[in-house]
């Protein structure tokens, strides 16, 4: 083989093996470029951000300038970067390459808590959230956790206001339940928390709900997640969590600046992967 490329086998095995050893992550500069170290002139609290993942992940961090969300997204899926903020929108295409790890809980609001739609199990037809248009609903409660978020989760699937024929609201879970059993509703909406608190009985294997269902479960969409490729290693990704979920203490300056696309954010949150996805 001629020297030259040799030369140019070995510098093709280099940058791959730099390629492996680093995450790449998006900037959104309105412009397409190619992946880079940060330059020193960059503001403080993203210097503050590279170092503290580069000293917790023992690898080089690198800036890849992309357009906007969607090219973000596009360069995710064809493996050019690693990880990005994403909306909806820019999600949507590329879902089956990306996956989100973590959103931004802003100060003062609750956590994206699970919630579940459930029906009487003697109702068969009932297969999907979409068999409840026109039907009648009861939520478990009034405070925020029991009725604005569900209702704002199941908006985000499609059932917002006008889904329902009917929506009532009962003080507590076991009175919605109590709805549903009798047949003055159709189907009972409650956080994941509530619905386990319902059906828990004193000892570990009693269940109280054998006669319902869930017939969905699911979260409030998020608006904006930190999406990372679906090939990623699962130790990365999971390290990439746990680092991100520590750093509003362990790291403040670099949590302002990597949680600023959430305003007046409190934290971190890992998330499911679809988060930015209708179910």
């Amino acid at each position: 083989m001629r020297p030259w490329l040799l030369l140019a086998l070995a510098l093709s095995i280099a940058a791959t093996s730099a390629d492996a050893a680093s995450l790449r992550i998006a900037a959104i500069t309105g412009s397409n470029g190619p992946c880079h170290a940060l330059e020193a002139g960059a503001p403080a609290g993203e210097i503050a951000y590279f170092r503290h993942l580069e000293s917790r992940l023992g690898r080089a961090i690198l800036t890849c300038n992309v357009m906007d969300r969607a090219a973000a997204a596009q360069a995710l899926a064809l493996g050019r970067l690693d990880a990005a903020v994403l909306d909806p929108a820019a999600y949507a295409p590329v879902q089956a390459k990306a996956r989100a790890i973590l959103t931004v809980r802003p100060a003062g609001r609750l956590n994206r808590i699970p919630i579940v739609v459930v029906v009487k199990k003697t109702n068969v037809s009932a297969t999907n959230l979409a068999a409840l248009k026109g039907k009648s609903v009861v939520f478990g409660g009034s405070v925020d956790a029991a009725l604005a978020v569900p209702r704002q989760a199941l908006t985000d699937q499609g059932a917002g206001p006008g889904f329902f024929a009917r929506e009532a609201v009962s003080t507590d879970g076991d009175s919605a339940a109590a709805k549903l059993r009798s047949g003055a509703a159709d189907a009972l909406v409650l956080n994941a928390a509530a619905w386990q608190r319902l059906c828990q009985g004193l000892r570990t294997q009693d269940n109280r709900c054998e006669d319902l269902k869930v017939l969905w479960h699911g979260h409030t969409r998020a608006t904006l997640a930190l999406v990372v490729r679906r090939d990623i290693p699962d130790d990365l990704r999971f390290r990439l969590i746990g680092i991100h979920l520590a750093m509003h203490l362990e790291a403040k300056e670099a949590f302002a600046w990597a949680s600023s696309w959430i305003p007046q954010s409190a934290e971190f949150e890992p998330t499911e992967a679809d988060a930015l996805a209708t179910r």
